[in-house]
């Protein structure tokens, strides 16, 4: 039945039109910050009894173990309640998890077909990576040649962007036939296969359940990337479902418009007049978490906030890697300075940042698309950068009232925690590159080098 769906999709050939709203609930991650962080523990398998719930799931790795581990522990529990001849699907840009091998081993052991993708520079020769070696390894073994083809199980690296000749297989998300009374489970966002998602950044993972047109849609693309080939036409995909809607880039070839998704939600922004309780005091609320904002693309849309903040939007940004020039037009072409607050620390002081921000989320109140009281939401893996467009990427768009609220109560809570215990805010550019700090023996060093590994 469900390779009939996949027969059955097609790909949407109108432009890009953005309808959305925000996202679910942050159960997580409440609790002041603290400098603590502890080892991490082995998460112990759940009852196969355990259901995914709905929406959005946040962590932070300044709260306690159970905000810390929030989706870490969501994906391991439903990795564990797929049952013998249930299917999971994983397409990560880096699976380093020992935790998450360890679960997804189990689950091919006891029969479950588990396939995934990653890209190969985050395991190579010169830069070794044993938790996908281990999982590569152990998903030959335990009868896999005895399954149908369609469903053995597997790991396989693509060079760049899998469904593109450029960029890199950066898209995040995680499928699950069946876990517990859900069926047809699909999660996606910033979130990699990886415990540094879970102990030095702050990330989402928004989930839909019983949802088989979507799951079979998003099965259909990552069949797509398993091949490591450009797909004709090109790799971008939109897909329409009422108040939810995916894209899939990479963006470009013919079904792609020819304008930047970013801008193209921006430019549908009017500042005032929202309605409805929506915005804030007339005034359409803009709430941003983006890790990386720079180059060309960048500067683009920093121009268009910096106008929008200077027609009475009310702009609140949390940022870890944006552009000096970027920076410029933010605090100096605004009128006044956008409120932005630098979630990025060097936590060791060798000069990189190790803590930070990794979401890629734009919330929306107020005025949009002409309608006074609109609420949209655009997340998953996609940075603002050049680069972003070329590569492989997810993005949801919602225009669920709760979702928008629930997104921006959340980047509202990480504007005004930035933790204590990192001192005063030290927020230099990093115009493409990155610019130089010193380490303590006076050596250069580029302060998002971690940031840009984990991507």
């Amino acid at each position: 039945m469900r390779h009939q769906v996949l027969r059955k999709i097609a790909v949407v050939l109108a432009p890009f039109l953005v309808v959305s709203a925000l996202a679910a609930v942050p159960t997580t991650a409440d609790a002041a910050p603290t400098t603590a962080v502890s080892k991490p523990k082995p998460d112990k398998p759940k009852t196969p009894k355990y259901t995914p719930a709905a929406g959005p799931t946040f962590n932070n790795p300044y709260g306690p173990e159970k905000s810390r581990r929030a989706i870490i522990r969501k994906l391991l529990n439903t990795i564990d309640a797929v049952p013998r001849k249930g299917d999971i699907r994983i397409a990560s840009w880096n699976i380093r998890s020992r935790n998450i091998t360890n679960a997804l081993l189990r689950a091919h052991n006891r029969g479950v077909s588990v396939q995934a993708v990653m890209d190969r520079s985050n395991w190579n020769t010169v830069n070794p990576n044993p938790d996908a070696a281990r999982l590569k390894a152990g998903l030959k073994g335990k009868h896999n040649s005895k399954r149908k083809p369609a469903n053995r199980s597997w790991l396989r690296q693509c060079r760049g962007a899998c469904r593109g000749p450029h960029g890199i297989a950066h898209t995040k998300f995680f499928l699950f036939s069946k876990a517990g009374k859900a069926q047809d489970v699909v999660m996606y966002g910033s979130n990699n296969a990886t415990e540094l998602a879970a102990e030095i950044q702050w990330n989402d993972i928004y989930t839909r359940v019983n949802r088989p047109d979507e799951y079979a849609e998003f099965e259909a693309v990552f069949q797509e990337m398993a091949k490591d080939k450009k797909p004709a036409g090109g790799g971008y995909r939109v897909f329409t479902h009422g108040k939810f809607q995916t894209v899939f880039y990479p963006y470009a070839g013919k079904l792609a418009p020819a304008t930047d998704p970013a801008l193209d939600v921006l430019d549908q922004v009017r500042c005032k007049g929202a309605t409805g309780g929506r915005g804030v005091g007339g005034r359409t609320k803009i709430r941003i978490a983006q890790t990386a904002m720079y180059g060309d693309r960048g500067i683009a849309i920093a121009k268009r906030l910096a106008q929008m903040h200077r027609r009475g939007c009310d702009i609140r940004i949390v940022y870890a890697m944006f552009g000096n020039e970027v920076l410029r037009i933010l605090r100096q072409e605004a009128g006044r300075p956008i409120p932005m607050t630098h979630l990025a620390w060097d936590r060791d002081e060798d000069g990189i940042y190790d803590r930070y921000v990794h979401m890629k989320t734009l919330a929306i109140s107020g005025v949009y698309a002409g309608q006074t009281n609109a609420t949209i939401t655009v997340n998953g893996s996609a940075n603002w950068t050049p680069v972003s467009l070329a590569s492989d990427e997810v993005i949801g768009v919602l225009t669920y009232p709760k979702t928008t609220r629930q997104y921006s109560n959340w980047i509202d809570f990480l504007f005004t925690h930035r933790p204590s215990s990192w001192g005063s805010i030290d927020s230099p550019g990093a115009d493409g590159g990155g610019v130089e700090r010193r380490r303590t023996d006076g050596t250069a060093v580029d302060p998002y080098a971690l940031i840009k590994q984990e991507f």
